[in-house]
């Protein structure tokens, strides 16, 4: 059919048989000069199929002479340019046709709320009555039905999928794809178990248009005609839930023969991993040193490219299967959650016996299903909470673990995972409805049975002994080692958030007190003694909150009385006399006994109310023990907050030179907004004594572990004796030789300087209009993005490319994902960007380095920490600051090189690279064989726009 063109015959008889066959979809996109119709913005194309059964029965496309310019990033980001609208149909020539193509019809597009209105604002222009048809929204219906969806944009939708979109953007290709997930959501709705589909209609949801009414007509169609339960389902208590096979022990008597040599590894590996030299290096050292030599601590560097996961559990698994258990710890969840997919899969194919892996966080990852259930019985004013109930009430479905990172919100900002997060087994009370479905009391049978367990540094530093004692000889691996001190020293910082403990006093305040909402007033009103406690409570918390306070106004007088914040700043930061500090927390003062005497007497009634609730179990309701829950969290913030003091005045005690406290609070003397945070500077041993000590051998990894070949910075980190580990270093796997270049600008101003912003704007723009590649920029400092953002935004950059800056258009986690799958984008990113992420292939062409990456020396912890070095005689610019910022460094140089046929650049904006001793320095700890070349900060587009265009055909070509 010619583009532009309906078959109206053809439409007008597919309607009339929409009666037989169910509802004809129209699945539209539009795209336009902007997103605004009160700014004059206007459709340029328009893309419709028609969708009928499943089936694609009828498209058309044409674009629209917007009578108006359409902006380059609108050429850019669709590909349509003003030339090609010109002796296009303006929208009144086509308006009859998508009035009658349209109507009846239900209308469906990815953001309805954004087509649908904009179409109408233009049949109204146009003379038209404004569309009067249902519409629903595909991106809220793939929240509901695909929760764990890691973006909802309509290309990383297509793209998991496996539904072809070939052109992005363009409006008929958009709307074919769109039509393709419409039918595979319609698909997934109509498999929802009846009872869960009566749980989300019940909660009311406020979707755009009518997108709430599938799931009404659905259930109503469901009522006539009876769904059965899949076998992988089944109902406890009013839920469905997914079944939970236990996981088999597997253990055998049989000894198998590690295969130390490359026959035996081809042999073991067969189609499914390819034999590598380096990697097989690895393992073969690892199981020499433990197995044949008895080494207890190995500290092991590979590089990118080793194969470093399997280099480690593949000779872990011949040493301890079947009686032992490896614990294998690395830096953060997300690597937690890579660590426990493909390479557990691919482990169990080519090992002669089974490996069965349970992944351990923190309990508040986990989700509680009886404080989920009263959460179902509450209707939120938020219609964002009832959506998230929705989208859970979905992933119960088919999550096995309850671990609500699943759901891939970044952070748990809403309320509601505040109310349903878990609080540990011993939380639980036996009688809980749902205490056989748990999913902490189920991960705890698994780790009885499995034979890896995979976790995160923090946890098994607040863990390691009951890790440990998983199995008579416990294996440690800890991955991303850099990052276990860090995470130590966490373990032992404090921070008391005094708006927070006011906030929960306020709380439990409202749970006494009588008044219009759920309260325990209530709950125990045919009890005179559970009055009785609430009274002795309601006084208590006067008593925390008057000492609290006078805690706080203390710290304020002696540290923040008359002290103002930096220009530009809104907080202000102090470091605190550790001796006056102690002197205030005296255990004997007046304020400290009436603060500790008053929590002790909150948790004596609290207490005494809990044993009367457990005393009468048939007495209460659903609602009754969610109060309690709710009462009980609150308390226990409360009484942590003691536990914290207890550890400062340990800590400054036994360890005050090497420790460091300071109070923030924001400007102008907001005093309610006070924390007081602080903890050991290093970790004297606590690394040797609570982690290592609990576990038979302890293997060490990383990509970037060493900052040179004589330092011992590591060995310090990691707690370690140089003398009594052995230690490895393999070759880089990559052609840094050949495929990698860093290029240094040797006349780059200091910071400091005036025109050091301009010269970093200046440079970035040439640098990237001379290369238009995939181009990432790191910085030290969040505010140095927002200032060089702003001078970007002045240059033609930002018509020409897609800006992505940390902190002002997203999170970390938004604009990687929108940076991953970019063709020509910059991305501006801080300290995080450095490591962690996995950009191969074109994803990522050219890193710019503003800065070398040291810490800011004028932070509280850093002048501590420096202090600290001075008095034990040491320099702290070599023996802290130098090795971080080598570590960081070959960090942010392993983002280039991620594949064999990876290919990329780096080019540092800092002359001292080039320019001092410590520059040589670094310069020597990165791959030896890297291309290394120093030019005025002039030379560098031409130069960079050569190295890309040699390594690919027109990349670099404008």
């Amino acid at each position: 059919m010619i583009v532009g063109e309906v078959n109206y015959k053809q439409v007008k008889v597919l309607k009339k048989q929409h009666v037989l066959k169910g509802p004809i979809y129209s699945v539209v996109d539009l795209e336009t000069t902007g997103t605004s119709v009160k700014n004059g913005d206007r459709i340029i194309q328009i893309g419709c199929v028609l969708v009928q059964a499943g089936q694609v029965i009828n498209s058309f496309e044409t674009k629209i002479n917007p009578l108006t310019r359409i902006p380059h990033n609108i050429e850019q980001l669709t590909g349509i340019k003003n030339s090609d609208v010109q002796n296009a149909p303006l929208f009144d020539d086509v308006a009859a046709s998508i009035e009658s193509l349209l109507s009846n019809t239900i209308f469906v597009a990815h953001n309805v709320d954004f087509d649908f209105p904009f179409l109408n604002h233009e049949l109204v222009a146009a003379g038209y009555e404004p569309l009067k048809i249902k519409a629903i929204d595909t991106v809220t219906l793939s929240q509901i039905l695909m929760p764990t969806a890691k973006s909802y944009r309509l290309r990383d939708l297509t793209n998991y999928l496996h539904i072809e979109h070939d052109h992005p953007h363009s409006a008929v290709s958009d709307a074919e794809a769109t039509g393709h997930l419409l039918t595979d959501l319609i698909k997934r709705l109509r498999q929802l178990p009846t009872v869960t589909l009566q749980k989300i209609v019940n909660l009311h949801l406020q979707l755009p248009e009518q997108t709430a009414q599938l799931f009404k007509d659905e259930l109503r169609y469901r009522n006539r005609h009876p769904l059965p339960l899949t076998d992988d389902l089944y109902i406890s208590h009013g839920m469905v839930l997914h079944k939970i096979h236990p996981a088999e022990s597997g253990s055998s008597p049989r000894d198998y023969h590690y295969p130390l040599t490359k026959r035996q590894k081809l042999r073991a590996y067969g189609n499914t991993l390819t034999y590598r030299p380096l990697q097989s290096r690895m393992m073969n050292s690892i199981y020499n040193y433990f197995g044949r030599d008895g080494v207890n601590q190995v500290v092991l560097e590979a590089g990118t490219g080793v194969g470093k996961t399997l280099g480690y559990l593949f000779p872990l698994s011949f040493l301890a299967y079947p009686q032992h258990k490896i614990v294998v710890s690395t830096a953060t969840n997300v690597l937690q959650q890579q660590l426990i997919g493909t390479p557990i899969q691919q482990l169990n194919q080519v090992l002669p016996f089974k490996m069965t892996a349970v992944m351990v966080k923190g309990d508040a990852h986990y989700i509680n299903l009886s404080k989920f259930v009263h959460s179902l019985s509450i209707n939120e004013n938020s219609h964002l909470v009832q959506l998230l109930k929705a989208r859970i009430l979905v992933w119960l479905l088919s999550t096995t673990t309850g671990d609500m990172d699943e759901l891939n919100l970044n952070a748990h900002r809403s309320p509601l995972f505040m109310e349903i997060a878990h609080h540990g087994v011993k939380s639980l009370a036996h009688d809980d409805p749902f205490y056989a479905d748990d999913f902490l009391v189920r991960r705890e049978q698994r780790l009885q049975n499995a034979n890896i367990i995979i976790t995160n540094h923090a946890y098994l530093v607040a863990h390691a002994r009951e890790l440990g004692a998983t199995s008579p000889l416990t294996y440690l691996v800890v991955d991303e080692a850099q990052h276990l001190n860090e995470n130590a020293l966490k373990h032992s910082r404090t921070e008391l958030r005094f708006q927070r403990l006011f906030s929960s006093i306020n709380q439990l305040n409202s749970l006494v007190s009588d008044g219009d909402s759920e309260n325990l007033a209530d709950v125990f009103n045919d009890l005179p003694l559970g009055r009785y406690n609430l009274d002795l409570i309601h006084d208590d918390l006067d008593r925390v909150r008057e000492g609290l306070n006078e805690f706080q106004v203390t710290l304020y007088r002696d540290f923040l009385n008359n002290v103002n914040a930096a220009n530009g700043e809104d907080f202000i930061e102090v470091a605190v006399d550790n001796e006056k500090l102690l002197d205030i927390l005296d255990p004997e003062s007046p304020l400290v006994m009436e603060l500790e005497s008053g929590l002790a007497s909150l948790q004596l009634h609290f207490t005494a109310l809990q044993h009367l609730f457990n005393n009468h179990p048939g007495h209460w309701l659903t609602a009754d023990r969610y109060l309690m829950n709710q009462f009980a969290s609150q308390v226990d913030l409360l009484l942590s907050a003691d536990e914290q003091l207890h550890s400062i005045i340990k800590t400054l005690s036994h360890d005050p030179d090497s420790a460091v406290y300071w109070l923030t609070v924001r400007q102008f003397n907001e005093r309610s907004t006070m924390r007081l945070s602080g903890g050991l500077l290093v970790n004297n041993h606590y690394l040797r004594e609570n982690v290592y000590a609990y576990f038979y051998r302890q293997l060490f990894v990383g990509a970037t572990l060493f900052t040179s070949h004589r330092s011992t910075y590591l060995y310090q980190q990691l707690d370690l004796d140089a003398q009594k580990v052995k230690s490895k270093r393999l070759p880089v796997a990559f052609d840094f030789k050949n495929n990698a270049s860093l290029l240094i600008a040797q006349d780059a101003p200091a910071p400091d300087k005036q025109e050091y912003l301009q010269y970093l704007s200046d440079t970035i723009y040439q640098l990237a209009d001379a290369t238009q590649c995939q181009t990432m920029v790191l910085f030290n400092s969040l505010v140095t993005i927002e200032q060089v953002y702003s001078l970007l935004h002045k240059t033609p950059l930002f018509d020409q490319r897609d800006i992505l800056a940390q902190g002002i258009n997203g999170n970390r986690e938004k604009i990687l994902k929108q940076f991953a799958t970019g063709t020509n984008s910059v991305l501006l990113g801080a300290s995080s960007f450095w490591e962690g992420i996995d950009l191969p292939e074109d994803q990522l062409q050219m890193l710019i380095v503003t800065r070398l990456p040291f810490d800011a020396p004028n932070e509280i912890y850093t002048k501590a920490e420096h202090q600290l070095l001075r008095a034990q005689g040491k320099n702290p610019f070599y023996q802290s600051e130098l090795p971080k910022a080598i570590i960081r460094m070959r960090q942010g140089m392993g983002r280039l090189l991620r594949t064999p046929k990876d290919y990329g650049l780096c080019v540092v904006l800092d002359s001292r690279l080039a320019s001092r001793r410590y520059g040589k320095t670094i310069q020597r700890s990165l791959p030896d064989e890297l291309p290394i070349e120093t030019l005025k900060s002039s030379q560098l587009p031409s130069k960079a726009k050569k190295f890309l265009k040699k390594h690919h055909g027109v990349s670099g070509q404008k």
